[in-house]
C-alpha cells in the first residue's frame, strides 16, 4: 500500500499556517469564528476537533472502518465508503457525513461525500429554536463596534442555509456566516434541512431526499383514510333581540380549518379544552392570534373575513356570529375532521405454549381517539371508512422444552398449540336431481379445549386461513330426456299395419337410465299403410302380437328406479303362463321413494304415487304348438288362457347388495307361487326337495372413493390455559375384506380432518412467572443477574392477566442472583495483526498469525504460549486484500498487451556460434550453439515480459537469462533444453519449440522426458488487471496476407525496410519455413517412426534427405519456400475425419485441434476463467467471463464453429468468438451450463471436441436428524445426523450422501482420536465399523469437501452396555495422561478425586538448572501428608488426588538465562458428577408415542444426589430417550364436532359424525366397525338444542304487481311484515335496521303504456293572438286501450295547448304594449316578436334613420 509522506517541517509550516488563518479570523470576530469546511485530500481528513480549544488536526483514514467495496465502486474507480461520523445535533434531526477516495487518480465520476440524516427525535420546548441558537451565540461579539442581541430571520428564500440574524428591536439585518449548521431547518415551517450550505429536502419520515408527505389528515404518506373532509355553509340570522349565535362546531384534533365570512357581522372562536378550560377571543384585528395553544391566521378585508388555522386542533372549537349590523353575514367553512374512533392493533397474546412451538394471535381494539381509551366495537362501525384489521398470527417459542432433570428432546407437535380451524359439516341433499342445483352446509369456527370438546368461537380467530365455502352448485349434469330410434318397417306387406321405433331415456352420459318424465314419453307405435292390395284372406291375430316387433318392443321398453319424488317402479315380467300360444304375463306395480340421506327405496302406499299406474298383466307368444292346429288360434284374453294346477319355486330377484362399492354380494331368493294365478303363497305349498340351491351374485365391483382415516386424539398437552392435542390422519381406500389401503391425499375429495386441536381451555391457577435472566452483569467473573418476576393467571383463552403478588401462592422467585463467567478465563485462539498486503496495487493477500490469549478476572488480555491453546480451532489467517488499481504505466490504460511473435520454423544447418530468433515458431538446433529469443510485446513494459519452460516458470541462472528487454538468453544448448518456451505480456503469450538435432540427423529427445506445454493460463502480472479485449486477426500472419515483418515497425530498418529477423550472421546457418511445409513433415515422420510404421533407418534417412534438401535450397534461392511432398500420415483422433486422397498425392493437411494433456479440472476462483476445449470448467460467483480456447492447425486454415449442447451457437452481446478461436462468455451463469464444442475444419478434414461447464455447487450433505435404537439387529445401516445406539459386536455403516460440483471427497473423523482398525472406509463413502465394542463409542463426522468449500455432518454412536460409563472412561483416560502446564499470569483446571494430576512447568526440554515446586506458597517438603512424585528431571509434578486434599494452588520457579521464571495453577477439587438415573414412566401407554428418559442427576463421588447448581460447570450429558409400549391401542368411539343448532330460535337439533377408531402400534389409525367397540357406550350422534329466545321478522307473500307504474313494464308490488315473537322473549322490539322491505319493482303489463299525442287544433285567432289545442291520451302499447293519465305518470305528459298566429292584423301598424318607448330605446326592434308588438315605434325608427 502506498502513502504519501509529508515532511514533517512541511507539516508544520501547515498547521501553522492553519493557526494563523484561524487567529486572524479570531482577531475580525472578536473571538468568535467559524471553521473552514474540512478538505479531503487522497491521503487523510482533516477533522474538527471539538476538544478544548477548537483548531483543525490532521489524521490518516482509518481503513478498517471502510466498508467493503462494491463491484459498482470498483469499475468506477471509487474506493469503500468510510463509517459514518457523529451526528451535527443530538435532537431535532442532525447530518451525518461519509467519505471515499478517488483511486485513479482524480478522475472519478461522482461525489466523494454523502450525507443522511439522524437524530430525528423531537428536542425539548426548553432547548429553543435551533437557528436562534447559532445567532444568539454571536451576542456577546461587537459588530461595528457594537453588541447587539440576534434572532434568527427565518424566511429568506434567496439564502435559506446563510445564518442571517437580525437584531432584536432593530431593523439591522446581517448574515453572521455563509453556512448554518449542518441539520438546521431551511423554513421554520418545513423540515428541509441545510447541509454543507445547500437546503436539502426532508420528507415527513425524517429521511433525506425523501418525497414522503403528510397527508390531510397528518398521517406521513398517509392516503387520508383516517379524517374525512366536512364542508358546508351557514347563514346566521342575527338581530339585536338575538344578537350571538353558533353556527357550527370543530371537534378537537380537526385540521385544515378554513372559514370565510362575508358580511358585518364580528366572528368569535370559542374553544373548550380537555381540562374543561374555556377561552374565547374576538377577531378585531388582522394577524395570527393563538386560541388554546393553536394558531389562526386572520385576515379582513372589506367585506370578507378569513381564518386560517392549519390544527390539529387542541380543543373544540365553537365558531359564534355577534350581531354587528343588519345586513347578514354568509359564513363557508371546511376542516378535515379526524375519526375519533379507530381500529388500533393490540399486541400479540401471549403465546400458546410456553415452549415446542406454539402461536400468537392479535387482534383490534377500537380506541377513541381523544382519550386513548378502549371503546365498544360499535363505534368503530358507525365509521363505514374504519375497515377493522384482520388478525395477524405469527409462531412463538419454538425452543425446545426443559424440565427439571434436564433437557428433554420433543417432538414437534407434542407441545404444539393447534390453531383455530374452521369446521364444517357434511353438505345437505341437492335441491334438484339433475339439470343444476345447490346444497349447503354449516361453516364455524371452532377451538378444543382441555378435555378434547371443541367449542364454537368468533370467526375472527379462523380468519388466518381461508372460510370454507358454504353454498355450492350441485347436479349440474343435463337432466335425462327421451330419445327416439328410427322407425322400423311396416308389419305388413300390404294393406294398413303398424310400425315400432324404440325410445331410451338416456343421461348426460348417453347411457341407457331411468328418470324421464313417462307423460312426455314418444310413442312407440303408430299406424302405417302399404300402398298394396291385399289378394289373401284376412289374418285372425293382431298385428301387435306378431314377431318380431312385439318382441322387441317389449324387450326395449323402459326401466324405472325410484326417484326423490313417488315412483311407479315396475317389477320384471314373469314367464308367460302357456308353453305355447298365446298367454299372459304379469308383474309386481309398485309405489317407491328413494330417500337422498340413506340412497335406499323405501315402498309406500298405491296411493302416493299421482301418476298413471303401469299395466300389471301383458299378452306374450310362446310360439305355435305342434300338438293341436286349432292351437293356432291366439286368445283374445285372459279368460281363455288355460289354467295350470299346483304350486312350484320360482326366483324372485336378489336381496340388496351387501356393499356400495368393492365387490358386494347379492342372494338369490326365491317364493312359492301358485301355477295359475302366478301369485305368491305359503312356501309349506311347494316340496322342499324340488327347492331350487341358494346361489348369489356379485354386486358393485367399482373400487370405493377414498376416504381419510383419523386416529384417537393424543393426551392433551397442558392442564389447564389452552393445551394441544395431536392425532394422524391419512387418506386410505376400503377393498374387500373390510380392509385399507393407503391413497394419495390428493384422491380425498373431502376437506382434511384436523390434526391438531386445542384442549384444557380452562383457566390456570394463579401462579409465578419469570422472565429470562438478563446478561450477567460482568462478561468475565464474578457479576449480577436480575430477571422480572409476575404474579400472572393464564386464561382459558390462552391469554396472560396480571395478577398482584399477594394472589400467587408460595414464596416469591428471587429477581437477583450472582453469576459468575469462567469461560473468557480460558485460553483461545485468536487472529493477530494482519500484514500488509502482498502487492502494492491490484488484488493480494494478507496474513496474520494465531495468537493463544486468555483474559485475567481483571478483563485485561495476556498472550500465552501456543501450546496452552492446542485442540482448539484456528481463526481466519489468510484474506484477500485489494490495492488501488495498478494504472501508472502508460500501456495499461487504454490497449490490452500483445505478443508479437513470428510463426516461423528455423532449421539449422551448420554450427554458428550464436543465434537470435523471435517468438512465435520452432527452431531444430544443432548443440553448442547460444540463441537469444527474443519477445516483441506492444501496450506492455518489457520489463515484466515472463518467461516459461514446460509449464514452469524460468529465472535466471548460469546458462539462462532474461533480459531487460524482456529476450531469452541460453547459453550452449544441450538435450535439457529441449521443450516449449513461452513468453507471458499479462494474459497474451507466445511459444517457442526448441528442438536439438543430433549427429545422426535425427532429433534428440529431453533427458526426463519433459517436453510439454502446460501454459495456456493467464499470468498476472504488477497490475493484478485482465484484459478482454479480443485479438485480431492481424496478429498472426498467413500465405495469403502481407507478411508480418512488412506491418511491424518493430522489424524495420531506418530506411522502413524489414529487418532480418534472424540474424544469423553473414553466411545464414539456418532456414526459415511456413509451418504448412515442414512441421507437417517432421511430425509424420517423427509418427511414423514411433508407430513403428517407419524402422528407425528409414526415419534417419527422412531426415538426412531433408537436410540434403536444405543444403541444396540453401545454395540456391535463399528465400525460396521449401515445398515437400510427403504421403499424408496423419494420426487420426476419434473426433477427426480426413476425406479420401485417392491414389492422388494433395498440397496441405487436415483440420485439427491443438489438445493440451489433461492435468485435472479447470476449478478456478479467478475473475477471467481461460481453459483449452476438452477440460471441464466449473463457474462459480466469482467468475466473471470464460474464455474456452480452441487453437488449431492445418493447412488451409481451419474454419471454426462452436456448439452447445448439439445445437449452434450464434454472437450475441454475451457469447462471441473470433478468429483465434477463443469463445467468450461474459457474466456467466446457470443458463449457459451445458456441453460447448469447438468443431475445426477445411478442405482436408475435420475435427472437434467438446467441454462441460458445469455451476460449481458446495458440498451439502443429506444430514438425517432420526435417531436410531436398534439393539437386536446384527447390521445396522444409517444416514449421518443422528445419534446411533446398538448392542456389543453389530456391524455399523455409517453412510454419507452427499453431492457437490466438483463430485467431493468424503473422509471421516472421529472426535475422540483417530478411527479404529475396525473401521474402513467403503467406495461410496460410507463408514463401516465392524464388531463394534464399547472403545468404538464417540463422535463420527462424516467431512465432504471440494475445491469451492466442505461440510460436516456428525453421528453419536453409543454402544449398549455402559455408554456414559464408556464416555466417563475415556474422559478419564484422557485426564490420566494429560499434563496441565502451568502459566506465568497463571490458569485454573477442576480435577476429579482418583485422576493423576501432572503439571508441567513450561520450561524447554534442554533446561538443566533445579526446579523448585511449592503447594499453597510452602516447598513440597514443608507440605507434610502429600503424595507426589517428580517426573522428567523436575520439570513434570504428578499428584496423587486418592488421598487427604490436593486442591489448592502449585507453583514451580527456577532460573532461565538471567530472570527468574515463577509459573502457577490452581487446582479445584471436582467433588460432583452427573449421572443417568433410572428410566422414567412411559408416556403413553399404547401406539407408537410412548417414550421415556433417563434423568440426569448430579452426584457426589458416593452417589449422594446433589443440587443441579452444583454441577453447573460440568458438561451435562444428554438423556437419549427410547420408545416403550409400542402396542396396538384398544377400540374407542372418537366423534367430531356439534353442527351448528337446526334452529336459530327454539329448540332445534345437532349433529355429529361417531366412528369406532383403533390406533396401531405403528401409529396408523383404522376405522373398525362399531361392533369393535361395543363395550363402551357410544356418543350420540344427535341431540336436542336450543337457541336463545329471539324475535323475528315475519313476511308475508307478495302481493300482486298491480302498484304504482315507475316505468316501461315496470311497477311495484308490496306484501306484510310483521315483527313476531317467540315465547319467553325478553326482547321488545326487532332491529329495524334488519326489517325486510316491504314494496319491490315488478315487472307489469299494465304499465307498457305511453302518451298518444293527436294532431294540434285550429287556431283560435287568424291574427294577434290565438291558441290552439291538442288531445293528449295514456294509451297501452299492445292492447291499444286508452287509461287513466295516472298510469303514465312516470313520464312527463306533452303539453295540451300553445300559443299560435302572434301576429298583427291587415295593414294596421300599431304598437299593442305601452314598452315600446323601452324597445326602441334598447334597440330591439330587429327581432320579430318586438318589431311586430311595436309596428309603430319601430317604423318611425326606421323612417328616421
Amino acid at each position: 500500500m502506498e502513502f504519501w509522506i509529508l515532511p514533517a517541517c512541511r507539516i508544520t509550516v501547515m498547521v501553522m499556517l492553519i493557526s494563523s488563518t484561524v487567529q486572524g479570523v479570531a482577531d475580525r470576530t472578536q473571538s468568535a469564528y467559524f471553521l473552514p469546511e474540512f478538505a479531503l485530500s487522497p491521503q487523510g481528513s482533516f477533522l474538527e476537533d471539538t476538544t478544548e480549544e477548537q483548531y483543525l488536526t490532521y489524521r490518516y483514514d482509518d481503513q478498517s472502518s471502510r466498508t467493503t467495496r462494491s463491484d459498482e465502486d470498483r469499475d468506477t474507480g471509487w474506493d469503500a465508503w468510510g463509517a459514518w461520523s457523529d451526528c451535527s445535533r443530538t435532537c431535532g434531526g442532525g447530518a451525518s457525513y461519509s467519505l471515499r477516495r478517488c483511486l485513479n487518480g482524480g478522475n472519478c465520476e461522482g461525489r466523494n461525500i454523502r450525507y443522511r440524516t439522524c437524530s430525528n427525535t423531537d428536542c425539548p420546548p426548553e432547548s429553543g429554536d435551533f437557528r436562534a441558537q447559532q445567532c444568539s451565540a454571536h451576542n456577546d461579539i461587537k459588530y461595528h463596534g457594537q453588541t447587539y442581541e440576534w434572532i434568527p430571520v427565518t424566511s429568506d428564500p434567496v439564502s435559506p442555509c446563510a445564518l442571517r440574524c437580525q437584531a432584536q428591536a432593530r431593523s439591522l439585518v446581517v448574515e453572521l456566516a455563509p453556512k448554518v449548521l449542518d441539520g438546521t431547518r431551511c423554513k421554520a415551517d418545513s423540515l428541509d434541512m441545510c447541509i454543507n450550505g445547500v437546503c436539502q429536502e426532508v420528507g415527513c419520515d425524517r429521511q433525506l431526499g425523501s418525497k414522503a408527505k403528510e397527508d390531510n389528515c397528518g398521517m406521513c404518506a398517509g392516503d387520508s383514510s383516517t379524517c374525512r373532509l366536512v364542508r358546508g355553509q351557514g347563514l346566521p340570522h342575527l338581530s339585536p333581540e338575538e344578537p350571538v349565535k353558533t353556527v357550527f362546531e370543530v371537534p378537537m384534533g380537526s385540521r385544515g380549518l378554513r372559514i370565510t365570512a362575508k358580511g358585518p357581522d364580528v366572528i368569535v372562536i370559542e374553544a373548550h379544552a380537555p381540562n374543561n378550560r374555556r377561552e374565547e377571543i374576538v377577531f378585531s384585528s388582522p394577524g395570527s392570534h393563538s386560541v388554546a395553544n393553536n394558531t389562526v391566521e386572520y385576515q379582513r378585508g372589506a367585506e370578507r373575513q378569513t381564518f386560517r388555522c392549519p390544527g390539529p386542533l387542541y380543543a373544540n372549537f365553537s365558531i359564534k356570529v355577534k350581531y354587528a349590523g343588519p345586513k347578514d353575514t354568509v359564513m363557508q367553512f371546511m376542516f378535515y375532521q379526524p375519526i375519533r374512533y379507530q381500529w388500533r392493533e393490540t399486541d400479540f397474546f401471549p403465546c400458546s405454549v410456553t415452549c415446542g412451538g406454539g402461536y400468537q394471535l392479535n387482534s383490534a381494539d377500537c380506541i377513541d381517539i381523544r382519550s386513548n381509551k378502549t371503546v365498544g366495537e360499535q363505534y368503530c362501525h358507525s365509521y363505514p371508512e374504519n375497515n377493522k384489521p384482520k388478525p395477524k398470527l405469527k409462531e412463538c417459542n419454538m425452543d425446545p422444552c426443559l424440565e427439571s432433570d434436564g433437557f428433554k428432546e420433543v417432538m414437534p407437535y407434542d407441545h404444539f398449540q393447534p390453531l383455530p380451524r374452521w369446521e364444517q359439516n357434511p353438505w345437505t341433499s341437492c335441491s334438484v336431481s339433475c339439470g343444476g342445483g345447490t346444497q349447503e352446509r354449516s361453516v364455524m369456527c371452532v377451538e378444543e379445549d382441555v378435555h378434547g370438546q371443541v367449542s364454537h368461537v368468533e370467526e375472527w380467530k379462523c380468519t388466518h386461513s381461508p372460510q370454507p365455502i358454504s353454498k355450492q352448485d350441485c347436479n349440474t349434469f343435463v337432466c335425462p330426456k327421451w330419445m327416439a330410434m328410427e322407425w322400423s318397417q311396416c308389419t305388413v306387406t300390404c294393406g294398413p299395419g303398424l310400425r315400432y321405433r324404440v325410445v331410451l331415456c338416456v343421461d348426460h352420459r348417453g347411457q341407457h337410465t331411468g328418470g324421464c318424465d313417462p307423460h312426455h314419453k314418444p310413442h312407440i307405435k303408430e299406424d302405417c299403410l302399404v300402398p298394396v292390395a291385399c289378394h289373401k284372406p284376412q289374418e285372425n291375430q293382431p298385428v301387435e302380437a306378431k314377431l318380431p316387433w312385439l318382441k322387441q318392443a317389449q324387450g326395449l321398453e323402459e326401466t324405472k328406479v325410484a326417484l326423490e319424488d313417488p315412483t311407479f317402479i315396475p317389477g320384471p315380467w314373469t314367464a308367460c303362463s302357456v308353453s305355447c300360444g298365446l298367454g299372459i304375463q304379469r308383474r309386481l306395480v309398485k309405489c317407491k321413494v328413494l330417500l337422498s340421506f340413506t340412497q335406499t327405496e323405501v315402498e309406500l302406499p298405491i296411493e302416493e304415487c299421482d301418476e298413471e299406474k303401469p299395466p300389471s298383466q301383458r299378452a306374450c307368444d310362446s310360439g305355435p304348438c305342434s300338438e293341436s292346429p286349432d292351437s293356432l288360434t291366439w286368445p283374445l284374453g285372459s279368460q281363455e288362457i288355460p289354467e295350470q294346477h299346483g304350486y312350484d319355486w320360482e326366483y324372485m330377484g336378489f336381496t340388496a347388495c351387501s356393499a356400495s362399492c368393492a365387490a358386494g354380494k347379492q342372494m338369490a331368493f326365491v317364493r312359492c307361487v301358485s301355477t295359475s294365478g302366478r301369485e305368491i303363497v305359503d312356501d309349506a305349498l311347494c316340496s322342499s326337495s324340488r327347492a331350487p340351491l341358494s346361489s348369489f351374485r356379485i354386486c358393485n365391483p367399482q373400487p370405493c372413493p377414498a376416504r381419510w382415516e383419523v386416529s384417537v386424539w393424543n393426551p392433551c398437552s397442558g392442564s389447564c390455559g389452552v393445551g394441544l392435542q395431536t392425532r394422524s390422519v391419512s387418506c386410505v381406500r376400503p377393498v374387500a375384506g373390510n380392509r385399507t389401503e393407503p391413497a394419495s391425499s390428493i384422491d380425498c375429495v373431502e376437506s382434511r380432518p384436523p390434526e391438531i386441536q386445542a384442549c384444557n381451555q380452562v383457566a390456570c391457577p394463579p401462579a409465578w412467572v419469570t422472565e429470562s435472566w438478563q446478561q450477567c452483569s460482568h462478561s468475565c467473573g464474578r457479576g449480577s443477574q436480575w430477571r422480572k418476576v409476575y404474579c400472572k393467571q393464564r386464561l382459558a383463552t390462552g391469554s396472560y392477566r396480571r395478577l398482584r403478588d399477594e394472589e400467587c401462592p408460595g414464596n416469591k422467585p428471587a429477581a437477583h442472583r450472582t453469576c459468575f463467567n469462567s469461560d473468557c478465563l480460558l485460553p483461545r485462539l485468536e487472529g493477530g495483526e494482519w500484514s500488509k498486503c502482498s502487492v502494492t496495487c491490484g488484488k493480494g493477500i494478507q496474513r496474520r498469525e494465531p495468537v493463544c490469549r486468555r483474559q485475567t478476572a481483571s478483563g485485561q488480555l495476556v498472550t500465552l504460549d501456543r501450546s496452552a491453546c492446542g485442540g482448539l480451532s484456528l481463526p481466519p489467517l489468510v484474506r484477500s486484500c485489494r490495492m488501488s488499481p495498478c494504472s501508472r504505466h502508460r500501456y495499461s490504460k487504454k490497449r490490452c498487451p500483445q505478443v508479437m511473435g513470428l510463426n516461423r520454423i528455423y532449421i539449422q544447418t551448420r554450427q554458428e556460434k550464436r543465434l537470435t530468433f523471435t517468438v512465435g515458431g520452432r527452431a531444430y538446433l544443432l548443440p553448442k550453439t547460444s540463441i537469444t529469443v527474443k519477445c516483441p510485446v506492444r501496450h506492455f513494459p518489457k520489463a515484466q515480459i515472463r518467461w516459461e519452460n514446460n509449464g514452469n516458470e524460468l529465472k535466471s541462472s548460469k546458462r539462462l537469462s532474461i533480459t531487460k528487454s524482456g529476450a531469452l538468453r541460453i547459453y550452449n544448448l544441450d538435450a535439457g533444453d529441449i521443450g516449449v518456451y513461452r513468453c507471458w505480456a499479462n494474459q497474451d503469450s507466445e511459444k517457442f519449440v526448441l528442438k536439438l538435432i543430433g549427429h545422426n540427423n535425427r532429433l534428440l529427445e529431453h533427458p526426463d522426458g519433459l517436453e510439454k506445454d502446460d501454459g495456456f493460463h493467464s499470468y498476472l502480472n504488477k497490475e493484478g488487471v485482465k484484459c478482454h479485449e479480443q485479438k485480431g486477426s492481424a496478429k498472426k500472419t498467413s500465405k495469403s496476407d502481407l507478411g508480418w515483418m512488412q506491418k511491424n515497425e518493430f522489424y524495420r530498418d531506418d530506411n522502413g525496410q524489414p529487418k532480418d529477423t534472424l540474424a544469423l550472421g553473414k553466411h545464414s546457418a539456418a532456414f526459415v519455413l511456413e509451418p504448412a511445409q515442414f512441421e507437417e513433415l517432421v511430425r509424420n515422420i517423427t509418427q511414423l517412426a514411433e508407430s513403428g510404421d517407419v524402422t528407425d533407418e528409414m526415419a534417419s534417412l527422412l531426415i538426412s534427405k531433408i537436410m540434403e534438401d536444405l543444403a541444396i535450397t540453401e545454395h540456391g534461392t535463399a528465400n525460396k519456400e521449401l515445398s515437400t511432398t510427403v504421403d499424408n500420415y496423419s494420426n487420426k483422433t476419434p473426433n477427426s475425419s480426413t476425406p479420401s486422397l485417392g491414389k492422388g498425392i494433395k498440397k496441405g493437411s487436415r483440420a485439427k485441434i491443438v489438445r493440451q494433456k489433461l492435468h485435472g479440472n479447470a476449478m478456478s476462483f479467478q475473475r477471467d476463467l481461460r481453459i483449452h476445449v476438452g477440460r471441464t470448467a466449473y463457474l462459480t460467483n466469482a467468475t466473471h467471463s470464460l474464455t474456452l480456447m480452441c487453437p488449431t492447425r492445418g493447412s488451409p486454415h481451419p474454419t471454426l464453429s462452436w456448439s452447445k449442447d448439439g445445437a449452434p451457437l450464434q454472437n450475441s452481446e454475451r457469447i462471441s468468438w473470433d478468429g483465434s478461436g477463443e469463445l467468450h462468455l461474459s457474466s456467466p451463469d446457470l443458463r449457459d451450463v451445458g456441453v460447448y464444442g469447438c468443431t475445426a475444419s477445411n478442405d482436408f478434414g475435420a475435427d472437434s471436441e467438446r467441454s462441460h461447464v458445469l455451476m460449481a455447487e458446495s458440498p451439502k450433505i443429506a444430514v438425517s436428524r432420526r435417531n436410531t435404537s436398534d439393539l437386536n439387529s446384527r447390521s445396522v445401516k444409517v444416514v449421518v445426523g443422528g445419534s446411533v445406539h446398538v448392542r456389543v459386536g453389530a456391524n455399523v455403516t455409517l453412510e454419507c450422501p452427499v453431492k457437490g460440483v466438483p463430485q467431493p471427497t468424503v473422509s471421516w473423523q472421529r472426535k475422540e482420536g483417530p478411527l479404529t482398525t475396525s473401521a474402513s472406509t467403503l467406495l461410496n463413502g460410507s463408514l463401516l465399523l465392524r464388531n463394534v465394542t464399547l472403545q468404538d463409542s464417540g463422535i463420527y463426522s462424516c467431512v465432504a469437501a471440494n475445491d469451492i468449500g466442505k461440510s460436516v455432518a456428525l453421528s453419536l454412536l453409543r454402544v449398549a452396555g455402559s455408554a456414559g460409563e464408556s464416555e466417563h472412561q475415556s474422559l478419564n483416560e484422557m485426564n490420566r495422561k494429560r499434563v496441565l502446564m502451568a502459566s506465568p499470569i497463571g490458569t485454573s483446571i477442576t480435577v476429579k478425586p482418583g485422576d493423576i494430576l501432572r503439571i508441567g512447568c513450561p520450561v524447554v526440554p534442554s533446561h538443566r538448572k533445579p526446579i523448585t515446586w511449592s503447594y499453597q506458597n510452602k516447598t513440597l517438603k514443608q507440605s507434610p501428608g502429600r503424595s507426589y512424585r517428580i517426573l522428567v528431571g523436575g520439570r513434570v509434578l504428578e499428584m496423587n488426588t486418592l488421598g487427604g486434599k490436593f486442591d489448592g494452588r502449585y507453583e514451580c520457579q527456577t532460573q532461565t538465562g538471567n530472570q527468574q521464571l515463577t509459573a502457577w495453577v490452581h487446582v479445584l477439587s471436582q467433588d460432583f458428577d452427573w449421572r443417568l438415573g433410572s428410566w422414567s414412566t412411559c408416556s403413553a401407554s399404547c401406539g407408537n408415542r410412548g417414550a421415556q428418559v433417563r434423568k440426569v442427576r448430579c452426584v457426589t463421588t458416593d452417589g449422594k444426589e446433589m443440587p443441579p447448581s452444583d454441577c453447573h460447570r460440568l458438561p451435562k450429558p444428554i438423556s437419549q430417550p427410547q420408545p416403550c409400549n409400542l402396542l396396538d391401542c384398544p377400540p374407542s368411539w372418537v366423534s367430531t364436532v356439534w353442527s351448528r343448532c337446526s334452529s336459530a330460535c327454539g329448540r332445534g337439533f345437532k349433529e355429529r359424525r361417531v366412528s369406532c377408531q383403533q390406533v396401531e402400534a405403528s401409529g396408523s389409525v383404522r376405522v373398525l366397525p362399531s361392533a369393535a367397540c361395543d363395550g363402551t357406550p357410544r356418543p350420540k350422534d344427535r341431540d336436542a338444542c336450543s337457541s336463545q329466545a329471539c324475535v323475528e321478522w315475519i313476511t308475508g307473500s307478495w302481493g300482486k304487481c298491480t302498484g304504482r307504474c315507475l316505468g316501461p313494464a315496470l311497477a311495484t308490488q308490496s306484501r306484510t311484515v310483521s315483527c313476531h315473537h317467540f315465547t319467553n322473549s325478553t326482547s321488545k322490539t326487532c332491529d329495524a335496521k334488519e326489517r325486510p322491505p316491504t314494496t319491490r319493482n315488478c315487472s307489469s303489463e299494465l304499465c307498457d303504456v305511453h302518451w298518444k299525442v293527436l294532431p294540434w287544433r285550429t287556431c283560435t285567432a287568424a291574427c294577434g293572438s290565438g291558441f290552439q289545442s291538442r288531445r293528449v291520451e295514456c294509451v297501452h302499447r299492445q292492447k291499444k286501450k286508452t287509461l287513466p293519465d295516472q298510469q303514465c305518470a312516470w313520464q312527463p305528459r306533452p303539453v295540451t295547448w300553445q300559443h299560435c298566429n302572434i301576429t298583427y292584423c291587415g295593414s294596421e301598424c300599431q304598437d299593442r304594449t305601452h314598452y315600446c318607448p323601452v324597445v326602441k330605446r334598447l334597440r330591439l326592434c330587429q327581432v320579430d316578436l318586438y318589431r311586430q308588438r311595436c309596428c309603430q315605434t319601430c317604423s318611425q325608427d326606421t323612417s328616421t334613420t
